[in-house]
């Protein structure tokens, strides 16, 4: 009933948001037209490992259950062990990030000890000594530990700004006093009951009151690492956790406001951003991370610039008593071993115009709803003229109705 068809681009609503598989050293034409616009550039790039990444997909409504079985596949190649082409890389980078910010933007620029003393030139040098605004250290505890020096437990986050008045508003960010008590202080509790720390200074007495926020400085202990287990995590390496990112745009950014990742990877920053709404648009080179990054967007004014891929897998669909019914996706020497249906981990429905899908219904897998809608109910001439799959290994392809 459906066959393959060539798509390069899909589009929900009215494609306001961008989602593009492109290189950050080759800007796509949709990225360099945001010049000037943006409010806040967050960069996660590789971080000179000289790793290849894996990432773990959950297979099948039992996969999205439990969290197993599960497809171990190719993540992402942190390949540079040069230095001089690492720092290519980074400057090529800062200065896009630098050119697409407005007056009032800024900059965050992550990586960990390898070469975050080496950016910090890179960034001075770009935008300015004088526009350095923090290093904020992310502490946190994962992993193993190291036995012939302290185990290195942090990131680094340089925050920079574009110009001298730039956006930031700490006062967004509270943290509860509880847990943040000067314990030199004394104890104390007022006619109202209220409890406070207080210190007397040159005579003069300051109170803490407990039910009044404290807010962060720039080390950060109180966001942890994402475990195997939590489920924020999408099976991608390196996945940033979303507290994480919301802490850095708030204060920076107000709702409307365009925020970019040049390295979006997973979709942190892109979730991030969708959910204190601000408009965004993030890049990645590889076309199954843009599918990882989709997963965890709402499928609403949305363009999708990523190839589909075409080869000899068929969708097995039929139409029988006024339902359309979607048996899953056959593809050969496919990794996963279930039913065909446990192949398809979302399809859109939509059509077909100059070569772009406009979509208008979305059905995906996910923690939360891990049982795929296969069935619609419809009459036969309102059957889609085109859907598009998300296998799950994260590889999408469009299928058009056979005329």
């Amino acid at each position: 009933m459906y066959e393959q068809a060539a798509v390069g681009r899909e589009v929900f609503g009215n494609g306001e948001n961008m989602l593009i598989c492109g290189n950050v050293m080759k800007l796509p034409e949709e990225i360099r037209r945001l010049a000037g616009k943006v409010q806040c550039v967050y960069l996660d790039p590789p971080f000179m490992t000289g790793e290849r990444f894996r990432r773990k997909r959950p297979y099948g409504e039992k996969g999205w259950k439990t969290g197993a079985p599960t497809l171990t596949l190719p993540a992402f190649e942190d390949h540079y062990t040069d230095e001089r082409a690492y720092l290519r890389l980074l400057k090529r980078m800062i200065n896009a990030s630098r050119e697409l910010l407005r007056d009032t933007g800024v900059f965050y620029l992550h990586l960990d000890w390898r070469m975050a003393s080496q950016a910090r030139a890179l960034c001075d040098k770009a935008f300015g000594k004088s526009r350095f605004l923090n290093e904020i250290v992310w502490a946190y505890e994962s992993g193993g530990r190291a036995r012939k020096y302290f185990p290195r437990k942090h990131d680094v986050i340089l925050f920079y700004a574009k110009g001298a008045r730039y956006t930031f508003d700490l006062t967004k960010v509270p943290l509860s006093r509880k847990g943040n008590r000067r314990n030199h202080m004394a104890r104390g509790v007022d006619e109202e009951n209220r409890s406070f720390s207080r210190i007397i200074s040159n005579g003069k007495e300051y109170r803490y009151y407990d039910d009044e926020p404290v807010y962060p400085g720039d080390v950060w202990t109180d966001i942890g690492f994402l475990q195997q287990r939590d489920p924020e995590r999408t099976g991608y390496a390196t996945q940033k956790p979303l507290a994480l990112l919301e802490r850095l745009l708030l204060p920076v950014t107000e709702p409307g406001d365009l925020v970019v990742d040049l390295c979006c990877g997973s979709g942190t920053t892109l979730e991030a951003a969708q959910n204190l709404g601000c408009r965004f648009a993030g890049l990645d080179i590889s076309p199954e991370t843009v599918a990882v990054a989709l997963s965890r967007l709402k499928p609403e004014n949305l363009t999708v610039d990523c190839p589909c891929r075409r080869d000899k897998a068929v969708l097995k669909t039929e139409y029988n008593g006024g339902r359309l019914e979607i048996g899953g996706l056959e593809i050969p020497d496919f990794p996963g071993k279930g039913r065909i249906a446990d192949n398809l981990e979302g399809w859109d429905t939509g059509r077909i115009e100059n070569g772009v899908f406009l979509a208008d219904g979305c059905r995906r897998r996910s923690y939360r709803y891990p049982e795929l809608v296969l069935s619609l109910k419809m009459k036969e001439e309102e059957l889609p003229e085109a859907i598009m799959t998300t296998d799950a290994a994260g590889n999408r392809r469009v299928f058009e109705r056979a005329r």
